[in-house]
């Protein structure tokens, strides 16, 4: 079986009691996720190790996830520009903390595994080790 990118953290967190969800083969589908249009570097990182600190907080209070160590994908455009505008009015830096355009990829089983997506088509991708 094939070690997920981030298969250490994840390990730390089964450890404290943590979960993965139920995951899937995404069979060579398009995803769509929200991406920085000036600093690609951003683009694919999970919400964790891009704010590490998030990760340490959320163990303290008994409130993390594995989630947040995958990508957020959505399963059509037009969820995610749906998804995108709600958070926009709802948080004003949304654009600076989430990215400021929605950007489209094909996602093979060799590059990981995602979970159900959900009425609004949003979905969790894990990347595997080397992606």
């Amino acid at each position: 079986m094939k070690r997920f990118k981030y298969q250490t953290e994840l390990d730390e967190l089964m450890v404290l009691g943590c979960q993965l969800p139920d995951l899937f083969s995404p069979n060579n589908m398009l995803a769509f996720r929200f991406a920085f249009s000036s600093d690609s570097k951003k683009n694919h990182l999970p919400q964790y190790k891009s704010n590490p600190r998030r990760m340490l907080q959320d163990i303290k209070k008994g409130n993390a996830t594995t989630s947040l160590l995958s990508l957020s994908c959505f399963d059509q455009s037009d969820k995610a520009e749906t998804f995108y505008a709600n958070l926009c009015r709802s948080f004003r830096n949304a654009p600076a903390s989430l990215g400021d355009t929605i950007v489209s990829g094909m996602l093979t089983n060799e590059d990981g595994l995602k979970t159900m997506s959900g009425k609004n088509g949003h979905f969790d991708f894990y990347e595997y080790e080397g992606m």
